[in-house]
């Protein structure tokens, strides 16, 4: 191939390549992404907080009142028959209920005992005939009383059966020996008719069947170690026990707390007001939004009979106790009552039995009415014929419930 033919497919090939590099490229649009699908947030209930509600130093006490038979088991009692070593005995305590387990209880109580010369006794001398004398004693306690029941099932204030033991320590004091025992000691036989104070131990288990919100039957067993000389015959030269025992029937009343209430109860609350212990500035937040929902709520009452007020009362499910956000709903409630005295009200009670959301087993309506009638007198003072009650366990609420609450209580305005 000559020069010149390659020198032409040269030039040739590089017109081809700068013509190539000349031609513009075509645009394309870019590739747009794919839209997001949008979705609306999802509504996540806040989180529910179990916690006790706050009680004060005078709150959850009660009183506790028994009589039963106790038993001598004293080292001299030995071959005595069970029914001849009993006598009576009397308690009475009081106590303070801590937790759902524990409480603390103080008792003073009375019992009679009875003690015996023992076999070998009559056996040596005639003189002591039967070998029977009596004393009384005086026993004071402090007891530790733990729930079995509470501590091994949730807590349910409406629990009919309590099984509870306890451990407690105290002092027992012996006195009033029959006038014989000191002629038996001039005989010889080593029983000291004088006064005696011993300490003592005891531990027992209680059950508790509850007759109403204030009252509990109880049956107790009790077994106590006390000082060797209760008795007055000491078996040993050094510090020695011996046994007694008692059954005793009896009643515990629990005492009113500040919120009208009788048993420890457990609240239910938000998230959010839990947080009022986390964030001052959150705590103050939420007090700022519900003091302005409270007052524009106040400022919209009007009177309007036979018509709801806008004011009700909301309760947790299951739940019968007036928290105390919705105390400030009373206060409005009250206050309406004293700014106009021509209006009388019907407490109306409902619970969420339509909506499969609450049993009407529970009488949920009745208690609800119940604690927001009583919440009414005892704390705002206001007189008890300015209102008629009534609740249905089936009827369907006039408020839908929100969440996990519901309007469980509200006000209808009547004619005084």
């Amino acid at each position: 191939m000559g020069m010149k033919k390659i020198y032409f497919i040269f030039m040739l090939l590089a017109f081809s390549v700068v013509s190539i590099a000349q031609e513009p490229k075509k645009w394309k649009a870019p590739k747009r992404p794919k839209p997001i699908k949008w979705e609306a947030p999802r509504q996540v209930a806040p989180e529910v907080i179990d916690v006790w509600r706050p009680y004060h130093v005078s709150d959850n006490w009660m009183m506790d009142f028994y009589g039963g038979w106790s038993m001598s088991m004293a080292e001299n009692m030995a071959g005595r028959g069970v029914i001849k070593m009993g006598m009576p005995m009397f308690d009475l305590g009081i106590g303070r209920q801590f937790s759902k387990v524990w409480s603390t209880r103080l008792t003073l109580g009375y019992r009679r005992q009875k003690g015996w010369a023992s076999k070998e006794a009559l056996a040596v001398s005639e003189q002591l005939g039967d070998g029977d004398y009596t004393f009384g004693m005086a026993a004071l306690y402090v007891d530790q009383m733990m729930s079995f029941t509470n501590l091994f099932c949730p807590y349910n204030e409406r629990r009919k059966l309590d099984v509870q033991m306890f451990v407690g320590a105290g002092l027992n004091y012996s006195f009033g020996f029959d006038d014989k025992t000191k002629r038996w000691s001039r005989l010889g036989y080593p029983v000291d008719g004088s006064d005696h104070m011993n300490l003592a131990i005891r531990g027992g288990l209680q059950l508790l069947w509850k007759v109403n919100e204030s009252a509990d039957i109880v049956l107790q067993g009790t077994g106590t170690m006390v000082g060797d000389s209760h008795n007055g015959v000491k078996h040993s030269g050094t510090f020695a026990l011996e046994p007694y025992a008692e059954v005793a029937l009896g009643v515990r009343i629990h005492l009113m707390d500040h919120y009208g209430d009788y048993r420890y109860y457990k609240v239910r609350r938000w998230e959010a007001t839990a947080l009022r212990t986390a964030d001052k500035r959150v705590a103050e937040l939420l007090d700022n939004e519900k003091l302005k929902e409270y007052q524009d709520r106040e400022a919209s009452e009007v009177v309007a009979f036979g018509e709801l007020m806008k004011t009700r009362i909301s309760f947790y499910v299951d739940r019968v106790f007036v928290n105390d956000y919705q105390m400030e709903n009373l206060r409005i409630v009250a206050d309406f009552l004293k700014k106009n005295p021509d209006v009388n009200l019907l407490i109306k009670g409902y619970c969420g039995a339509s909506e499969k959301s609450e049993s009407p087993d529970m009488h949920l309506a009745e208690r609800r009415v119940e604690s927001v009638k009583k919440a009414l007198v005892r704390h705002y003072n206001v007189d008890v014929s300015r209102f008629e009650t009534w609740f249905d366990e089936k009827a369907t609420p006039p408020f839908p419930m929100k969440g996990e609450w519901i309007d469980g209580v509200v006000f209808m305005m009547r004619k005084r």
